[in-house]
Protein backbone atom coordinates (compact mmCIF):
# COMPACT_ATOMS: atom_id res chain seq x y z
CA UNK A 1 0.00 0.00 0.00
CA UNK A 2 1.21 3.43 -1.35
CA UNK A 3 1.41 4.85 2.41
CA UNK A 4 2.52 8.58 1.15
CA UNK A 5 -0.75 8.18 -1.00
CA UNK A 6 -2.98 7.09 2.04
CA UNK A 7 -1.82 10.45 4.00
CA UNK A 8 -3.02 12.42 1.24
CA UNK A 9 -6.56 10.98 0.52
CA UNK A 10 -6.71 10.89 4.44
CA UNK A 11 -5.90 14.78 4.84
CA UNK A 12 -7.58 15.51 1.51
CA UNK A 13 -11.11 14.06 3.86
CA UNK A 14 -10.76 15.68 6.25
CA UNK A 15 -12.60 18.62 7.53
CA UNK A 16 -12.31 21.72 9.57
CA UNK A 17 -9.58 22.80 7.65
CA UNK A 18 -10.08 25.42 4.24
CA UNK A 19 -8.65 24.77 0.81
CA UNK A 20 -6.82 27.79 1.14
CA UNK A 21 -4.73 26.58 4.26
CA UNK A 22 -4.46 22.54 3.09
CA UNK A 23 -2.75 23.42 -0.18
CA UNK A 24 -0.78 25.97 2.02
CA UNK A 25 0.44 23.39 4.57
CA UNK A 26 1.42 21.38 1.49
CA UNK A 27 3.50 23.33 -0.28
CA UNK A 28 4.97 24.32 3.04
CA UNK A 29 5.71 20.76 4.69
CA UNK A 30 5.80 18.82 1.18
CA UNK A 31 3.64 16.09 1.68
CA UNK A 32 0.54 15.17 3.67
CA UNK A 33 2.78 12.71 5.04
CA UNK A 34 4.86 15.15 6.23
CA UNK A 35 2.29 17.13 8.26
CA UNK A 36 1.29 13.85 10.05
CA UNK A 37 4.71 13.29 11.16
CA UNK A 38 4.71 16.60 12.59
CA UNK A 39 2.80 15.65 15.12
CA UNK A 40 4.60 13.26 16.69
CA UNK A 41 6.52 16.31 18.31
CA UNK A 42 3.27 16.37 20.69
CA UNK A 43 3.16 19.58 21.81
CA UNK A 44 6.08 21.11 20.20
CA UNK A 45 3.81 20.55 16.60
CA UNK A 46 2.56 23.22 14.82
CA UNK A 47 3.76 26.05 16.80
CA UNK A 48 5.16 28.39 14.49
CA UNK A 49 3.36 26.97 10.92
CA UNK A 50 -0.46 26.09 11.83
CA UNK A 51 -1.66 26.77 15.23
CA UNK A 52 -5.04 27.98 13.98
CA UNK A 53 -5.42 24.76 12.54
CA UNK A 54 -3.28 22.16 15.39
CA UNK A 55 -6.38 20.83 17.39
CA UNK A 56 -7.86 19.80 13.89
CA UNK A 57 -4.27 18.25 12.54
CA UNK A 58 -3.87 16.51 15.43
CA UNK A 59 -7.18 14.40 15.86
CA UNK A 60 -7.41 11.44 14.43
CA UNK A 61 -7.08 11.22 10.85
CA UNK A 62 -9.75 9.65 8.49
CA UNK A 63 -7.34 6.69 7.94
CA UNK A 64 -9.63 3.96 7.10
CA UNK A 65 -12.09 6.01 4.89
CA UNK A 66 -9.01 6.66 2.92
CA UNK A 67 -7.81 3.36 2.69
CA UNK A 68 -11.41 2.34 1.41
CA UNK A 69 -11.24 5.09 -1.36
CA UNK A 70 -7.58 3.84 -2.55
CA UNK A 71 -8.95 0.30 -3.01
CA UNK A 72 -11.70 2.12 -4.88
CA UNK A 73 -9.38 3.70 -7.20
CA UNK A 74 -7.39 1.23 -7.92
CA UNK A 75 -10.23 -1.24 -8.75
CA UNK A 76 -11.64 0.91 -11.00
CA UNK A 77 -8.38 2.64 -12.47
CA UNK A 78 -8.61 6.00 -11.30
CA UNK A 79 -5.66 7.64 -11.18
CA UNK A 80 -4.39 10.29 -8.00
CA UNK A 81 -2.21 13.23 -8.45
CA UNK A 82 -0.86 15.21 -5.16
CA UNK A 83 -0.29 18.78 -5.17
CA UNK A 84 3.50 18.08 -4.97
CA UNK A 85 3.63 15.65 -7.82
CA UNK A 86 5.61 16.69 -10.81
CA UNK A 87 2.71 15.75 -13.11
CA UNK A 88 0.39 17.82 -11.07
CA UNK A 89 -1.25 20.71 -13.38
CA UNK A 90 1.64 23.05 -13.70
CA UNK A 91 -0.75 26.10 -13.95
CA UNK A 92 -3.02 25.31 -11.65
CA UNK A 93 -0.37 24.79 -8.66
CA UNK A 94 -0.21 28.53 -8.98
CA UNK A 95 -3.38 29.25 -7.22
CA UNK A 96 -3.64 29.99 -3.69
CA UNK A 97 -6.87 27.17 -3.48
CA UNK A 98 -5.19 24.53 -5.69
CA UNK A 99 -6.96 20.86 -5.16
CA UNK A 100 -4.04 19.09 -2.65
CA UNK A 101 -5.55 15.99 -4.29
CA UNK A 102 -6.81 15.40 -7.90
CA UNK A 103 -8.42 11.92 -8.89
CA UNK A 104 -8.26 11.57 -12.94
CA UNK A 105 -9.41 8.88 -15.78
CA UNK A 106 -7.55 8.99 -19.01
CA UNK A 107 -4.24 10.91 -19.84
CA UNK A 108 -2.18 13.61 -17.25
CA UNK A 109 -0.54 14.99 -20.21
CA UNK A 110 -2.06 18.36 -19.05
CA UNK A 111 1.26 19.91 -18.64
CA UNK A 112 1.15 21.36 -22.41
CA UNK A 113 3.04 24.61 -23.89
CA UNK A 114 -1.14 25.73 -24.04
CA UNK A 115 -4.19 25.25 -22.71
CA UNK A 116 -7.29 27.07 -23.04
CA UNK A 117 -10.79 26.36 -21.10
CA UNK A 118 -13.71 27.20 -22.75
CA UNK A 119 -17.32 27.17 -21.10
CA UNK A 120 -21.02 28.53 -22.12
CA UNK A 121 -24.65 28.17 -21.60
CA UNK A 122 -26.24 24.53 -21.48
CA UNK A 123 -28.87 26.21 -23.87
CA UNK A 124 -26.90 27.13 -27.18
CA UNK A 125 -27.31 28.28 -30.24
CA UNK A 126 -26.20 27.25 -34.09
CA UNK A 127 -24.00 30.35 -33.97
CA UNK A 128 -21.85 28.62 -30.93
CA UNK A 129 -21.52 25.81 -32.78
CA UNK A 130 -20.41 27.44 -35.62
CA UNK A 131 -17.80 29.84 -33.10
CA UNK A 132 -16.14 26.61 -31.89
CA UNK A 133 -15.71 25.03 -34.87
CA UNK A 134 -13.92 27.61 -36.35
CA UNK A 135 -12.23 28.28 -32.96
CA UNK A 136 -10.66 24.99 -32.66
CA UNK A 137 -10.19 24.42 -35.87
CA UNK A 138 -8.14 27.70 -36.28
CA UNK A 139 -5.67 26.86 -33.01
CA UNK A 140 -5.45 22.50 -33.32
CA UNK A 141 -2.00 22.92 -35.37
CA UNK A 142 -0.65 24.14 -31.98
CA UNK A 143 0.89 21.68 -29.47
CA UNK A 144 -2.29 22.80 -27.35
CA UNK A 145 -4.97 21.45 -25.11
CA UNK A 146 -8.53 22.17 -24.10
CA UNK A 147 -10.57 21.89 -20.75
CA UNK A 148 -14.37 22.40 -20.12
CA UNK A 149 -16.73 21.40 -17.94
CA UNK A 150 -18.55 18.19 -19.59
CA UNK A 151 -22.03 20.00 -19.28
CA UNK A 152 -24.55 19.74 -21.55
CA UNK A 153 -24.34 22.48 -24.44
CA UNK A 154 -21.03 24.82 -25.29
CA UNK A 155 -19.01 22.02 -22.80
CA UNK A 156 -20.46 19.11 -24.37
CA UNK A 157 -20.13 20.33 -28.03
CA UNK A 158 -16.02 21.34 -27.18
CA UNK A 159 -15.05 18.12 -26.27
CA UNK A 160 -16.90 16.36 -29.01
CA UNK A 161 -15.44 18.82 -31.88
CA UNK A 162 -12.04 18.43 -29.68
CA UNK A 163 -11.99 14.68 -29.79
CA UNK A 164 -12.92 15.30 -33.57
CA UNK A 165 -9.59 17.04 -34.21
CA UNK A 166 -7.59 15.05 -32.06
CA UNK A 167 -7.12 18.02 -29.84
CA UNK A 168 -6.44 16.18 -26.05
CA UNK A 169 -9.31 17.89 -23.78
CA UNK A 170 -10.31 17.20 -20.36
CA UNK A 171 -13.45 17.54 -18.67
CA UNK A 172 -13.26 18.86 -15.11
CA UNK A 173 -16.25 17.44 -12.83
CA UNK A 174 -18.51 18.51 -9.94
CA UNK A 175 -19.11 15.18 -8.88
CA UNK A 176 -15.88 11.65 -8.73
CA UNK A 177 -14.68 10.67 -12.00
CA UNK A 178 -16.83 7.15 -11.49
CA UNK A 179 -20.38 9.55 -11.42
CA UNK A 180 -20.51 10.74 -15.56
CA UNK A 181 -22.82 13.67 -15.11
CA UNK A 182 -25.07 14.24 -17.35
CA UNK A 183 -25.33 10.54 -18.15
CA UNK A 184 -25.97 11.72 -21.62
CA UNK A 185 -22.12 11.93 -21.56
CA UNK A 186 -20.80 8.82 -20.61
CA UNK A 187 -19.50 7.59 -24.19
CA UNK A 188 -17.91 10.92 -24.63
CA UNK A 189 -16.00 10.79 -21.42
CA UNK A 190 -14.74 7.23 -22.73
CA UNK A 191 -13.93 9.24 -26.01
CA UNK A 192 -11.82 11.56 -24.14
CA UNK A 193 -9.80 9.20 -22.54
CA UNK A 194 -8.05 8.51 -25.85
CA UNK A 195 -6.12 11.61 -25.53
CA UNK A 196 -7.22 13.39 -22.60
CA UNK A 197 -10.03 12.12 -19.95
CA UNK A 198 -11.40 13.69 -16.95
CA UNK A 199 -10.70 15.18 -13.47
CA UNK A 200 -12.49 15.68 -10.37
CA UNK A 201 -10.93 16.74 -6.85
CA UNK A 202 -14.00 14.94 -5.29
CA UNK A 203 -13.56 11.05 -3.70
CA UNK A 204 -15.26 8.21 -5.57
CA UNK A 205 -19.55 8.12 -5.49
CA UNK A 206 -19.33 11.76 -4.74
CA UNK A 207 -22.62 12.80 -6.65
CA UNK A 208 -23.09 16.10 -8.79
CA UNK A 209 -24.48 18.04 -6.06
CA UNK A 210 -24.65 22.50 -6.53
CA UNK A 211 -22.33 23.46 -4.49
CA UNK A 212 -19.79 21.52 -6.19
CA UNK A 213 -19.90 22.93 -9.57
CA UNK A 214 -18.86 26.55 -8.30
CA UNK A 215 -15.92 25.03 -6.78
CA UNK A 216 -15.33 22.57 -10.17
CA UNK A 217 -14.81 26.04 -12.04
CA UNK A 218 -12.05 27.12 -10.27
CA UNK A 219 -9.97 24.76 -11.20
CA UNK A 220 -11.17 24.86 -15.25
CA UNK A 221 -10.55 28.55 -14.68
CA UNK A 222 -6.65 27.88 -12.73
CA UNK A 223 -5.41 24.90 -14.98
CA UNK A 224 -5.59 27.02 -18.70
CA UNK A 225 -3.98 30.30 -19.86
CA UNK A 226 -6.98 31.77 -21.12
CA UNK A 227 -10.58 30.99 -20.78
CA UNK A 228 -13.37 31.51 -23.34
CA UNK A 229 -17.24 32.12 -22.95
CA UNK A 230 -18.96 31.45 -25.79
CA UNK A 231 -22.99 32.62 -25.15
CA UNK A 232 -23.67 33.10 -21.22
CA UNK A 233 -26.64 34.96 -19.26
CA UNK A 234 -25.81 37.48 -16.87
CA UNK A 235 -25.77 34.99 -13.96
CA UNK A 236 -24.69 30.91 -14.48
CA UNK A 237 -20.82 29.13 -13.98
CA UNK A 238 -19.60 30.51 -16.82
CA UNK A 239 -19.50 34.11 -15.26
CA UNK A 240 -18.45 32.20 -12.36
CA UNK A 241 -15.53 30.63 -14.38
CA UNK A 242 -14.30 34.00 -15.89
CA UNK A 243 -14.26 35.50 -12.79
CA UNK A 244 -11.90 33.31 -11.54
CA UNK A 245 -9.96 33.06 -14.46
CA UNK A 246 -9.14 36.83 -14.18
CA UNK A 247 -8.83 36.69 -10.37
CA UNK A 248 -5.76 34.00 -11.18
CA UNK A 249 -4.25 36.75 -13.52
CA UNK A 250 -5.18 34.78 -16.65
CA UNK A 251 -6.66 36.10 -19.92
CA UNK A 252 -10.27 35.85 -20.39
CA UNK A 253 -12.15 36.53 -23.91
CA UNK A 254 -15.86 36.84 -24.72
CA UNK A 255 -17.71 36.11 -27.99
CA UNK A 256 -20.46 38.82 -29.03
CA UNK A 257 -23.61 38.29 -29.70
CA UNK A 258 -27.04 40.00 -30.56
CA UNK A 259 -27.37 42.55 -27.84
CA UNK A 260 -30.93 41.69 -27.06
CA UNK A 261 -30.35 38.08 -26.83
CA UNK A 262 -30.16 36.75 -23.15
CA UNK A 263 -27.25 33.94 -23.86
CA UNK A 264 -25.15 36.99 -25.06
CA UNK A 265 -25.98 39.57 -22.58
CA UNK A 266 -23.20 37.38 -20.34
CA UNK A 267 -19.99 38.20 -22.76
CA UNK A 268 -21.19 41.76 -23.16
CA UNK A 269 -20.87 42.66 -19.60
CA UNK A 270 -18.05 40.51 -19.28
CA UNK A 271 -16.29 43.08 -21.99
CA UNK A 272 -18.24 45.87 -20.22
CA UNK A 273 -16.62 45.23 -16.73
CA UNK A 274 -13.39 44.53 -18.58
CA UNK A 275 -13.06 41.12 -17.14
CA UNK A 276 -13.02 40.01 -20.50
CA UNK A 277 -11.45 41.12 -24.46
CA UNK A 278 -13.99 40.89 -26.55
CA UNK A 279 -13.17 37.34 -29.03
CA UNK A 280 -13.04 38.00 -33.01
CA UNK A 281 -11.37 35.08 -34.32
CA UNK A 282 -8.69 32.32 -33.92
CA UNK A 283 -6.19 34.87 -35.20
CA UNK A 284 -6.73 37.25 -33.12
CA UNK A 285 -6.93 34.97 -30.29
CA UNK A 286 -3.28 33.98 -30.99
CA UNK A 287 -2.40 37.40 -31.21
CA UNK A 288 -3.55 38.58 -27.95
CA UNK A 289 -2.12 35.60 -26.28
CA UNK A 290 1.44 35.76 -27.97
CA UNK A 291 1.10 32.62 -29.34
CA UNK A 292 2.76 31.53 -32.61
CA UNK A 293 0.21 32.39 -35.80
CA UNK A 294 -0.25 30.02 -38.91
CA UNK A 295 2.42 30.98 -41.70
CA UNK A 296 4.12 33.39 -39.04
CA UNK A 297 7.63 32.59 -39.36
CA UNK A 298 9.41 35.07 -37.59
CA UNK A 299 11.25 37.33 -40.39
CA UNK A 300 13.89 40.64 -39.53
CA UNK A 301 11.88 43.45 -38.61
CA UNK A 302 12.24 46.17 -41.02
CA UNK A 303 13.28 49.52 -40.64
CA UNK A 304 10.58 51.90 -38.54
CA UNK A 305 8.23 54.48 -40.09
CA UNK A 306 8.98 56.79 -37.63
CA UNK A 307 11.70 57.58 -34.90
CA UNK A 308 11.04 56.15 -30.98
CA UNK A 309 13.06 58.02 -28.15
CA UNK A 310 16.19 56.53 -26.63
CA UNK A 311 13.75 54.94 -23.76
CA UNK A 312 11.16 53.32 -25.70
CA UNK A 313 13.89 51.79 -28.01
CA UNK A 314 15.44 50.15 -24.85
CA UNK A 315 12.09 49.22 -23.65
CA UNK A 316 10.81 47.25 -26.81
CA UNK A 317 14.21 45.68 -27.20
CA UNK A 318 14.01 43.69 -23.50
CA UNK A 319 10.20 42.84 -24.36
CA UNK A 320 11.78 41.34 -27.53
CA UNK A 321 14.16 39.50 -25.63
CA UNK A 322 12.84 38.44 -22.20
CA UNK A 323 8.83 38.98 -23.18
CA UNK A 324 6.43 38.48 -22.02
CA UNK A 325 7.57 40.93 -19.64
CA UNK A 326 5.75 42.33 -16.24
CA UNK A 327 5.29 46.16 -16.19
CA UNK A 328 6.94 46.22 -12.96
CA UNK A 329 9.95 44.38 -14.12
CA UNK A 330 10.30 47.07 -16.51
CA UNK A 331 9.85 50.37 -14.56
CA UNK A 332 12.60 48.73 -11.70
CA UNK A 333 15.15 48.08 -15.15
CA UNK A 334 14.74 51.92 -16.25
CA UNK A 335 13.89 53.27 -13.13
CA UNK A 336 10.68 55.42 -14.02
CA UNK A 337 7.97 55.69 -12.23
CA UNK A 338 4.37 53.85 -13.24
CA UNK A 339 3.37 57.18 -14.94
CA UNK A 340 6.39 57.55 -17.16
CA UNK A 341 6.43 53.93 -17.92
CA UNK A 342 2.69 53.99 -19.01
CA UNK A 343 3.67 56.84 -21.85
CA UNK A 344 6.13 55.11 -22.69
CA UNK A 345 4.25 51.45 -23.41
CA UNK A 346 1.20 53.26 -25.03
CA UNK A 347 3.43 54.89 -27.26
CA UNK A 348 4.92 51.49 -28.27
CA UNK A 349 1.30 49.98 -28.79
CA UNK A 350 0.08 52.65 -30.45
CA UNK A 351 2.52 52.11 -33.12
CA UNK A 352 2.11 48.96 -32.82
CA UNK A 353 4.40 47.30 -31.94
CA UNK A 354 3.69 45.58 -28.49
CA UNK A 355 0.49 44.18 -27.09
CA UNK A 356 -0.77 44.14 -23.67
CA UNK A 357 -1.87 41.28 -21.71
CA UNK A 358 -3.98 40.45 -18.58
CA UNK A 359 -1.42 41.08 -14.94
CA UNK A 360 0.61 43.85 -16.53
CA UNK A 361 2.23 41.72 -18.80
CA UNK A 362 3.69 43.27 -22.09
CA UNK A 363 5.15 40.97 -25.34
CA UNK A 364 5.93 41.76 -29.05
CA UNK A 365 3.43 41.67 -31.41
Amino acid sequence: MNNSLLYSIAFSLMHGISTYSKTALIKMYGSAMAIFLERQKGTNAFNTTALNHKEVLMAAWPMKAAAEELETMVRQGIEPTCLEDAVYPNRLYQCQDAPILLFSKGSRKWNLPHLISIVGTRNHTLYADKVIQELLEGIHYLNLGVVSGLALGIDGIVHRKACQLKIPNWGVMASGVDVVYPTQHQQLARKMMDQGGVISENPSSTLPLPFQFPKRNRIVAGMTDATIVIESQVHGGSMITAGLARGYNREVFAVPGKIMDQKSKGCLALVQSNTAQLYQSPIQLLENLGWAVPGSAKVNQPPLPFTLDLICQEILATITQQGPVHRDHLANAFNLNIGQLSTHLLTLELNGLILPHGGAFYSIR
